[in-house]
């Protein structure tokens, strides 16, 4: 049994982040550090064997009410899209299943396909005793992905084509867009496999019809990189339609109706079944407190407005985005 908690993995990455300060910290390699730890858990409490651990992802999103944290700054979503973060989800929000996910998908499923050709995300990026870290992330619709951490070095990226990824982003973004009209159990699978390249291998498929169950690893494949889908697609209605779909499938998903700045939002929460436990050691497994990690978003568009992860009442890393819809030419020419 590992013994590392989910959140020492994170709390190490960021401490990595500061130990040689000065200099400039790569966010997104700390981040995908961070959750190919998670991954390696979540393959030990499931008794699968070594050397079946697909690519980690690299961003997520969300905010627990569960998992309270400081308020942080406001995050407007330019290009007509409001997502405003900063107070915790209100304490009088009530807690739903699974319904109003399903209803959200279906409204933005009907909505028109945006403008643009890319979405450009700016990621800031805490953890508890250190500043946080601002970064950019440029998601195009045919699947590439840029990243720059400054705003200015954005137009190079585009311009030498600097693609990173290996294409991950895109085979989770077309996951979630099959996930929204297509065959639900496929498009799990697609979706749970999306950081791997090769062919779906047969003790995944074969975990699928009985996701529901709990405690699989296809639970917790589908959940991380359902993260990853829906800040890589958060300019897509369709997309984000897609991820909710998917997440209402999941077994351990608590959904809370509540309010942000004045917003009406969803917290998406994830429990031990797609992200185990913090301490599984000893006779007993899943002992411990939960360790959790939470979505909220705009309960009338679906946009991610922030991250926490952490076990309740103790977070270990936040995330928040600012999410626009883009053109790639504009951004090569450095008008944006």
């Amino acid at each position: 049994m590992m013994n590392s908690p989910t959140e020492q993995h994170l709390g190490a990455a960021f401490r990595d982040l500061v130990a040689d300060q000065p200099f400039t910290p790569d966010v997104s390699a700390i981040e995908h550090r961070a959750r190919q730890a998670r991954r390696r858990d979540r393959i030990a409490r499931g008794g699968i064997g070594a050397g079946v651990v697909a690519v980690a992802a690299v961003a997520a999103v969300g905010v627990a009410s569960a998992l309270p944290s400081t308020p942080g700054r406001t995050a407007q979503a330019r290009g007509g899209h409001p997502a405003h973060t900063g107070a915790s989800t209100s304490s009088t929000g009530s807690t739903d299943t699974q319904p109003p996910l399903v209803t959200l998908a279906a409204d933005l499923a009907a909505a028109p396909r945006p403008t643009g050709d890319a979405t450009l995300v700016e990621r800031e990026t805490g953890a508890p005793g250190h500043a946080s870290i601002n970064v950019w992330d440029l998601y195009a619709d045919d699947g590439r992905y840029f990243f720059s951490q400054t705003e200015a070095g954005l137009p190079a990226q585009v311009k030498e084509n600097n693609n990173q990824g290996g294409g991950q982003f895109g085979r989770e973004v077309a996951a979630a867009a099959d996930a929204v009209t297509g065959e639900l159990d496929a498009a799990a699978l697609k979706m749970a496999w999306a950081p791997d390249a090769t062919p779906v291998p047969a003790w995944l498929s074969a975990q699928v019809k009985n996701m529901s169950v709990g405690g699989l690893q296809i639970d917790n494949y589908v959940w991380e990189n359902c993260e990853d889908a829906l800040v890589a697609g958060s300019g897509n209605p369709q997309v984000r339609a897609g991820v909710l779909r998917l997440v209402s499938a999941l077994p351990d998903i608590t959904v809370t109706h509540g309010t942000v700045d004045g917003q009406p939002t969803l917290t998406l929460t994830a429990g031990a079944a797609e992200v185990g436990y913090v301490d599984n050691v000893g006779p007993k497994a899943g002992t411990g407190p939960a360790y959790q990690e939470a979505i909220t978003i705009n309960a009338d568009t679906g946009i991610p407005l922030k991250f926490v992860g952490g076990t309740p009442g103790k977070v270990a890393a936040t995330v928040t985005y600012v999410v626009t819809r883009v053109n790639l030419a504009d951004i090569a020419a450095g008008k944006f």
